[in-house]
């Protein structure tokens, strides 16, 4: 047979052999001094006997993984020979084996049949983006094609492909991090990102999108900022800056990649962050109990009110007494009804004592600790602030946790990370777009004739206004006016409701507003149902613009944004769609990465952004 290069004489004899039912290897060649193949020996996958390792040699391990030996000295074989044409012909062929042929409908499973195809590589990125593990990219692969036969690989094939590109992306993955950055920093020049390196090493970066920034321009008054997630293979510490939307969800601001914890690491964070935002602090900040945290906060956001999350406090709880008390019933009811419960600085102070005492936990150092620090995690020494409902319970800091971790895996390299990291966003931002189009284009179920309620639906998105709803329907079964005390610029009222506790209203004449002892309106922005419950009183049809805050209605982002220097903050999605398109057609990513790795090289010259 006569064929016109060593590609297709190899291809003719992988045919030949997988119709017959064995596997083909390449161990033998000569090249010319041009390089030029000479000669060419194609042998059975099964040849030859394999080389024994002598007790105690490098490499050998009698508790290593158990191999299975599949050479039996098989001598099958095809030698291809180049013509003076240029052609190559068969000039000696073996086809005597010494084994049993593989059946058929093991076809599939030969090694020289198998390879991973773009489909698969493809197939398998997108599972990545999405944290779908490997064993489950390769099953969706197998539906999608009709049955393992026809995927072209066995999982394993495919776990070590994967695992191949984890190990040469190793070198070149912080250089494709932040070539990233860059690339989307062209297609949004809104993008905002900034790095340092030390040691020729990624030592530090925080990135922010135009989305981003304008959510942080409608909601950063309250900020909560967590340095705990461990996400890579370098124990760089991810650190995401979220807030409250006005659906009371968790909302995305920045992040970044911390080597250390040091002050200086944070000063630098809290320092880029506000350049990131134009210049703009938050009003109020939220983070875990570290010192260096609270060091940078103080060097760098002096008038910046900082709170300790509650959930990361109590979260600790399980570590620090007997497993016992947290089985008992009691014990847990006390506690809670202490942290959480709490409405007056009195009030906290009693239960604390009374509850430390029952069970004989003076000598806990951690409670103690704890203790110290009460102004800065028990929301009743600060029921005054504005909080938008951040520390009224654990959902929120569970709900961030909760979002992070369904999508970012620990020990991923950052290339990883970023594929993880970017769905997860866009599921977050699209669960915002349908909580838009749900409060736009849809009405809350009214429960009474009230106008105020029908207003408050009208205003309100539906997340927002179903706690108003609670109120004001809690004002109408359970408040009750005790007694009115006339005064020449107010009207102090006692209300009672279903709690046992007397409230106090204080109605001020001219101003036209209420206070309450209850605290509700000052530390959520929502009237609490004594003020609804005297607002009705006075017969107030819709709730005054003083009980209404942007950022709980419907229309908050309808208005533009803009930065520090007057910029409008717009995102440009006819290009990046553009560009988004041009980059699917340029293969599978998994692939172009890997190539993307002989062409990177990291330069520090001086300073970390001139890389």
């Amino acid at each position: 047979m006569l064929f016109d290069d060593v590609q297709a004489a190899k291809i003719f004899y992988k045919e030949y052999a997988h119709d017959l039912g064995f596997s083909v290897r390449t161990v033998q060649q000569k090249l010319d001094d041009n390089g030029v193949v000479m000669w060419k020996r194609f042998l059975c996958a099964r040849e030859g006997y394999k080389i024994e390792k002598e007790a105690g040699s490098s490499g050998s391990s009698s508790k290593g993984r158990r191999s299975r030996e599949s050479r039996c000295g098989c001598q099958a074989y095809i030698y291809g020979k180049r013509t003076p044409e240029g052609k190559y012909i068969i000039a000696a062929l073996f086809e005597g084996h010494n084994h049993a042929f593989v059946t058929p409908s093991k076809h599939h499973l030969l090694r020289s049949n198998r390879y991973v195809s773009e489909k698969a590589k493809t197939t398998l990125f997108n599972c990545h983006k999405s944290s779908i593990g490997t064993s489950q990219a390769y099953t969706l692969l197998q539906v999608g094609a009709g049955g393992f036969e026809y995927v072209g690989c066995t999982k394993k094939d495919l776990q070590n492909y994967y695992s191949d590109f984890r190990n040469k992306i190793k070198d070149a993955d912080a250089q494709m991090f932040i070539e990233n950055l860059r690339t989307l920093k062209d297609l949004d020049p809104n993008f905002f990102f900034e790095y340092e390196v030390k040691d020729g090493r990624l030592f530090r970066v925080f990135w922010a999108d135009t989305i981003s920034s304008k959510n942080y321009i409608h909601f950063g008054d309250i900020l909560s900022f967590d340095a705990t997630y461990s996400t890579n293979q370098y124990d760089m510490k991810f650190a995401p800056f979220t807030g409250v939307n006005h659906y009371m969800r968790s909302i995305f601001f920045g992040a970044a990649f911390l080597a250390d914890e040091k002050i200086e690491s944070y000063v630098w964070l809290f320092q880029t962050f506000l350049r990131a935002m134009r210049g703009k602090a938050p009003a109020f900040i939220v983070t875990d109990e570290d010192a260096s945290i609270r060091a940078g906060i103080a060097n760098v956001l002096p008038n910046t009110v900082h709170r300790l999350c509650m959930w990361h406090i109590m979260k600790k709880l399980p570590e620090k007494i007997d497993a016992n008390l947290l089985n008992d019933d009691e014990f847990r009811k006390m506690i809670n009804s202490c942290v959480w419960g709490s409405e007056t600085i009195e009030e906290f102070e009693s239960r604390w004592q009374a509850w430390i005492a029952k069970y004989h936990l003076e000598n806990n150092d951690w409670l103690a600790g704890r203790y110290q620090i009460r102004e800065s995690w028990i929301p009743a020494y600060f029921k005054e602030i504005w909080l938008g409902g951040i520390l009224q319970t654990t959902s929120r800091s569970e709900s961030a946790n909760s979002f992070f971790s369904r999508f970012i895996g620990r020990k991923l390299v950052l290339v990883e990370f970023w594929l993880r990291f970017d769905t997860a966003l866009k599921c977050q931002r699209q669960e915002e777009l349908i909580d838009d189009n749900t409060s736009m284009h849809t009405n809350p179920k009214l429960f009474t004739l009230w106008e105020l309620e029908r207003h408050g639906g009208s205003v309100f998105t539906h997340e927002v206004f179903r706690k108003f709803q609670e109120e004001l329907l809690a004002a109408r079964e359970h408040c009750d006016v005790q007694n009115r005390t006339e005064m020449e610029d107010r009207t102090i009222v006692k209300v009672v409701d279903n709690s046992n506790r007397i409230r106090e209203v204080i109605c001020f004449t001219t101003e036209q507003v209420h206070k309450c002892s209850c605290m509700l309106f000052e530390s959520i922005v929502i009237p609490c149902r004594h003020i609804i419950w005297m607002l009705r009183c006075a017969r107030i049809r819709e709730l005054p613009m003083c009980y209404i805050t942007n950022r709980w209605t419907k229309n908050c982002k309808r208005e533009d944004a803009y930065d520090s220097e007057g910029n409008l903050l717009i995102e440009n999605l006819h290009l990046a769609q553009d560009k988004r398109n041009k980059r699917l057609l340029l293969g599978c990513p998994f692939q172009k990465m890997c190539k993307c790795i002989h062409l990177v090289t990291f330069v520090q010259r001086g300073s970390a952004r001139e890389y």
